[in-house]
C-alpha cells in the first residue's frame, strides 16, 4: 500500500487527543511518516485550547477516556465554539466500539472510530480521507 502524501500547499494539522503520551507517540509517528504535521493534547480541554489557537487542523483524533474534560464533551464543545468547529472531521480513539458506544461518540458530533490499539492502517485510512478532500472542503 502507497501512503498518500499531500503536496506541502495542501498539509493541514491534525490534532491527536489521548491522555496517554505512548499513544500519542505512536499516533505522532504513524501521521508524520504520512507527511502531516501533528499537535498534541492531553485532555479535553487542551485540545479546545490547541484548537482556537490553530486555523489549520484538518482533523481531530479524540480519546473518549480522559481525566478532567472527556473525549464526548470535548467534541460537544467543539462543534459549538464556531463554524469551523462545527465542520471539522473529530475521529473517536477508542478500545471501546460497541453500539452503544458508537451512538454516544455520533450523538456528540464525532464522525468516526479508530479502534485501539492505533495500527498503522488505521491510521492510514484517517488520513487518507482528510488528504483526499475533507481538508479542502472544510475550507474551501
Amino acid at each position: 500500500m502507497t501512503a498518500y502524501r499531500p503536496a506541502p500547499a495542501e498539509r493541514p494539522r491534525i490534532l491527536v487527543v489521548d491522555d496517554d503520551p505512548i499513544n500519542r507517540l505512536v499516533a505522532r509517528i504513524l501521521i508524520e511518516a504520512r507527511g502531516y504535521e501533528v499537535i498534541e493534547a492531553e485532555d479535553g480541554e487542551a485540545a479546545l485550547a490547541a484548537y482556537a489557537e490553530t486555523s489549520d487542523i484538518g482533523l481531530v483524533l479524540m480519546d473518549l477516556a480522559m481525566p478532567g474534560m472527556d473525549g464526548l464533551t470535548a467534541a460537544r464543545n467543539l462543534r459549538s465554539t464556531s463554524r469551523r468547529g462545527a465542520t471539522v472531521p473529530i475521529v473517536a480513539l477508542t478500545r471501546h466500539i460497541d453500539d452503544n458506544s458508537r451512538r454516544n461518540c455520533f450523538d456528540a458530533g464525532m464522525n468516526g472510530f479508530l479502534p485501539k490499539p492505533i495500527s498503522a492502517a488505521g491510521i492510514e485510512s484517517i488520513v487518507c480521507l482528510v488528504g483526499h478532500g475533507a481538508y479542502r472542503a472544510h475550507h474551501a
